[in-house]
């Protein structure tokens, strides 16, 4: 129930009453509204200072970013309004992201976090700054259970997640709201602040909590919670760890668990006075809408990484209760403003003292050597051509699987796996290798998972990945700036890149002058044999794409064959550091292309006479230069060969690659049981 207040307003209304009492018509000025401030940001991702650890240097002018930034705006809007009138909020994936995230999550910076020892970084920042709330994001969960705990218990401000509920109790495991008490130019004002966290998670991170936690329907939880909140408080807010969304309020089911829902809780949740947005990496400073009452609700999503805090300014004004509610008047709307870190000079000097022990620790991690590479291989043109350093993780993961499955079942079955290319500008330089290069290239904490798939269910997950194109005409001459992240109703924003997959362990050809679900063709076994519907498979996968993300036919429903939990970024650290020298030859085979021509008939080979079948070139084909470098620049083709290290497409397994394999298994055994001692000193 509202909690009523008597004093100043009262007796303002009292007064006022007597006057037009007295005076007839006279009365008294209603008094200026109080004036209230959210500051919020969203998907920091471990972005605590200015620092990219992937290019060892601070982001470049322009893109500055990070916590210590969010500081200064902070302090400064506190010190021109005054602290009790500022209200700071944060809405979730704050301790993955970063190499410093990471270290402290999962690497060897977490046991001290979770015993007590240290404080994890991102939860020292936002004490450092002092929050209000946080929510809980999915990426909350990466780390397991005790680590998520660990940090929750070393914020000083309470971690919000109103729809996750603990299976052995049927209560929220997390906080559902919390009230917070400020005193605004004498008066008392109560805000009321619930977490949401977006269901995905019991997907995404189903290992950690599968029979442990269930995640409710985001608007069937708000419509729970925000009466109950609203009778407490003066001021509403929903920390919705959710995008936009697009499905119509009128085909709405919470059955559906539905991943990006911020429009729906904005117009079905009636009490709303602001939502914070997060999840799909958006940036909206601030929008108004109004809901199926009749009521106004203000959505603000502040920019990801910390590259922006948004001020929310709301105006308060006496309501019929006694307490207060949000002026929604055409002449005191609220209004919203984001505060971005390239517009911020002076970084806030005690919050980098604060974090500099650890921040230093992060980037001797990263620098530390783990092999030589014979050339550098970029991944600029890895979503649009066969490239070596995506096969560098298709390779290490499929060995993962094949040496894992050897003596069950499952052996002899084709091994094939998918990668996607995370990032556009990492590489591995000519010589030396560290740890930050790698986790350049492999940005996430994804563990390996092995499922069966069929030939047909290959054929489906290679149509679906290809929907990533934009179709073009027959023949034409493809233009990498116009010709990926193709947009769909599902994806407004445009299919991004990490849910682009590339396959290795089959040949095939994509030609996107086609239809979406017609472009995959010439899809074969290295020998040349046709993929045939039946036959089987062991696809390595991340868990992300295991679990559903990216929503890949087949895969999340596969049979799962392997699943030991190893972290793929990790695998890819140890692999390289056993074999000293990374060497395209031992992993790379261009078993893709991508065309604007007509695909050719795979004949049936008989296995027992097998035939190298020819790849002619066609007219909707571009190849690359004499000098084995990219030709895709100005004239907008695609290469089929890349840029060092690259080898002839055979259609066959090249000779030097099947004896790096045969040399490097050898090598991998020892990387295999690093990992499986790992995996015992970690129970």
């Amino acid at each position: 129930m509202r909690i009523y207040r008597t004093g100043s307003i009262c007796v303002i209304a009292c007064l006022g009453l007597a006057v037009a009492t007295r005076a007839g018509a006279a009365t008294l000025p209603a008094p200026p509204p109080l004036e209230l401030t959210f500051l919020s940001t969203t998907d920091t991702h471990g972005h605590a200072v200015n620092w990219d650890y992937f290019a060892n240097a601070e982001y470049p002018t322009g893109g500055e970013l990070g916590l210590t930034r969010v500081a200064t705006v902070v302090e400064d809007v506190r010190a021109e309004k005054g602290a009790e009138s500022v209200v700071v909020l944060d809405n979730g994936d704050a301790i993955q992201g970063t190499p410093l995230a990471y270290y402290y999550g999962l690497g060897d910076g977490a046991e001290d976090v979770i015993a007590g020892t240290d404080t994890h970084p991102m939860a020292r920042a936002f004490n450092t700054i002092g929050y209000d709330a946080l929510a809980v994001g999915n990426h909350e969960y990466n780390y397991g259970l005790d680590l998520l705990s660990a940090y929750d218990r070393q914020l000083d401000a309470p971690l919000l997640g109103a729809n996750v509920i603990d299976v052995a109790t049927g209560l929220p495991y997390h906080e559902p709201y919390e009230l917070i008490e400020r005193t605004i130019d004498g008066e008392k004002v109560t805000i009321g602040v619930i977490g949401l966290v977006t269901p995905g998670v019991r997907v995404w991170d189903r290992q950690y909590v599968d029979g442990v936690l269930e995640f409710q329907d985001m608007v069937a939880a708000a419509k729970d919670w925000v009466p109950i909140v609203d009778d407490l408080a003066d001021v509403v807010v929903v920390l919705a760890h959710t995008g936009k969304g697009t499905v119509p309020d009128a085909d709405y089911a919470a059955v559906d668990l539905n991943e990006d829902v911020v429009q729906n809780i904005a117009y079905q949740v009636p009490g709303i006075d602001v939502l914070i947005a997060g999840h799909s990496h958006q940036d909206n400073p601030g929008t108004i809408s109004t809901n199926i009452a009749g009521e106004q609700v203000m959505t603000t999503q502040p920019q990801f990484w910390a590259q922006s805090v948004t001020e929310v300014i709301v105006g308060l004004v006496p309501d019929p209760a006694g307490g207060f509610e949000v002026d929604w008047s055409a002449s005191n709307l609220p209004v919203a403003e984001a505060h971005y870190g390239r517009d911020i000079v002076v970084e806030n000097a005690a919050l980098v003292d604060a974090l500099d022990a650890q921040h230093t620790t992060t980037i001797e991690y990263v620098n530390t050597p783990v092999a030589s590479s014979l050339t550098e291989l970029p991944a600029a043109t890895s979503r649009y051509e066969d490239t070596p350093i995506i096969d560098f993780i298709n390779h290490v993961q499929a060995l993962t699987v094949e040496v894992a499955l050897r003596g069950t079942e499952w052996e002899g079955i084709p091994v094939i796996s998918q990668a996607s290319p995370f990032s556009r500008t990492a590489a591995f330089p000519q010589g030396q290798v560290t740890i930050r290069d790698i986790a350049g290239l492999y940005i996430y904490e994804n563990t390996l998972r092995g499922v069966q798939l069929t030939g047909a269910e290959v054929r489906d997950y290679l149509e679906y990945s290809a929907r990533y194109f934009a179709q073009v005409p027959e023949g034409a001459v493809f233009d990498p700036a116009t010709g990926t992240n193709s947009a769909y109703a599902d994806r407004p924003q445009g299919v991004p890149d990490y849910n682009y997959d590339v396959l290795s362990g089959i040949d095939y050809r994509i030609d996107i002058s086609q239809p979406v679900g017609s472009r995959i063709g010439e899809l074969t076994l290295a020998d040349g044999t046709a993929v045939a519907d039946t036959d089987l498979f062991i696809m390595a996968a991340n868990n992300y794409r295991q679990g559903g993300g990216g929503a890949y036919p087949a895969i999340a429903d596969a049979p799962i064959v392997y699943d030991e939990l190893l972290e793929i970024r990790q695998l890819l650290i140890e692999w390289a550091s056993a074999a000293a020298v990374i060497d395209p030859a031992d992993f790379f085979v261009q078993n893709w292309t991508l065309g604007t021509s007509p695909l050719a008939v795979v004949p049936s080979v008989d296995p027992a006479d097998p035939v190298t079948p020819a790849d002619p070139v066609t007219p909707g084909d571009v190849i690359g230069g004499t000098d084995g470098t990219s030709d895709g620049d100005s004239a907008g083709g695609i290469a089929s060969s890349t840029t060092g290290g690259s080898l002839a497409a055979t259609g066959a397994t090249d000779v030097g690659v099947t004896g790096g394999i045969a040399a490097l298994l050898l090598v991998f055994g020892a990387a295999l049981w690093v990992a499986a001692r790992r995996r015992t000193a970690r129970g």
